[in-house]
């Protein structure tokens, strides 16, 4: 998949273009795609636009956006700037500039898209301003699953409740994370339970302990995941993303780490001491080698 720069513009190929936030790329956002992807002649693209959402952290990083996107076959992707002169450009202005630099030929939008200053400009306009600007237009309507509507919002909700398997249903995937391993201060391995140890600036589930999937090594593994502060050894000012992986004694460090949050198996708690916490990883490990003792269940939920 092809990263656009303003300096790429304008392209010299016609372009089927998706607009939205896509942040987390569930059900509502491929269908999007799917449908530039059908368009004959035309390469696929994705406008996006680099905002924080107003809720707190993205659900997913820039880079794991990208990589999700590219492995749906998206040619294309750019993200703008979402600058006060971008913010103020009226809506047709905006459309103008966006079908010029990219040479788009058809556009595809969810049904409560909208753009321009003011967030004033909608699906009618887009269906208005088509003969003009001469591209087609392909409007999503709301997606449902399981008596859920689709959304960013309804996803980070169940991520942040600790629901994985309802988060799954609506990605399509299971929710994941990507990290360095970082060095810790070597307690788990004196403890008999060495972790990997990462923290990241992405939306992450409750605090709690979580049956995983672990991506290390081009291999999938089981793990134990604890997403939290570690209140019974110290009180972290930032929340780890600590793994135990199961049967597995390699020295990763420096790595790069995908967490799959399969379950939660209990929520954060602090404990009288060292014993205490020793007992209870082991029996979070027995609970989370029962829940994955056959990782051919999950494979065709992990993006890998």
């Amino acid at each position: 998949m092809k990263i656009l720069h303003e300096t790429d513009f304008p392209l010299q190929e016609h372009t089927a273009c998706a607009f939205g936030l896509f942040d987390g790329v569930h059900l509502g956002h491929q269908a999007l795609v799917e449908d530039i992807l059908k368009r004959q002649g035309e390469k696929s693209t994705i406008y996006t636009f680099d905002s924080k959402p107003a809720c707190g952290a993205h659900i997913f990083t820039e880079k794991e956006k990208r990589y999700i996107l590219a492995s749906m076959g998206v040619e294309r992707y750019y993200s703008r700037e979402f600058d006060n002169a971008f913010s103020r450009l009226a809506p047709e202005a905006f459309i103008k500039k966006a079908v010029t630099e990219l040479r788009i030929r058809h556009i595809t939008v969810g049904y409560d898209f909208r753009f321009g200053q003011n967030a004033v400009g909608d699906a009618a306009l887009l269906k208005a301003l088509a003969p003009k600007y001469g591209y087609s237009l392909s409007v999503v309507p709301e997606i449902d699953k399981d008596g859920f509507k689709v959304s960013s919002s309804k996803v980070r909700e169940m991520v942040q409740n600790g629901d994985m398997t309802e988060a799954m249903r609506l990605l399509g995937r299971y929710y994941f994370a990507d990290g360095r391993i970082e060095k810790g201060a070597g307690l788990g391995r004196e403890i008999g339970f060495p972790t990997a140890n990462f923290t990241t600036e992405k939306l992450l589930p409750m605090r709690g302990v979580y049956a995983t999937v672990v991506l290390a090594g081009g291999k999938l593994l089981r793990g134990v995941t604890n997403v939290g502060r570690k209140p019974t050894v110290k009180q972290d000012a930032r929340v780890n993303v600590e793994t135990f992986i199961l049967d597995f004694d390699g020295d990763i460090y420096g790595e790069t780490l995908r967490v799959f949050f399969i379950e939660l198996l209990r929520e954060e708690r602090r404990f009288s001491g060292i014993e205490a916490l020793r007992a209870e990883i082991a029996r979070n490990s027995a609970a989370a080698k029962g829940t994955l003792r056959d990782l051919e269940v999950y494979k065709p939920y992990l993006l890998c």
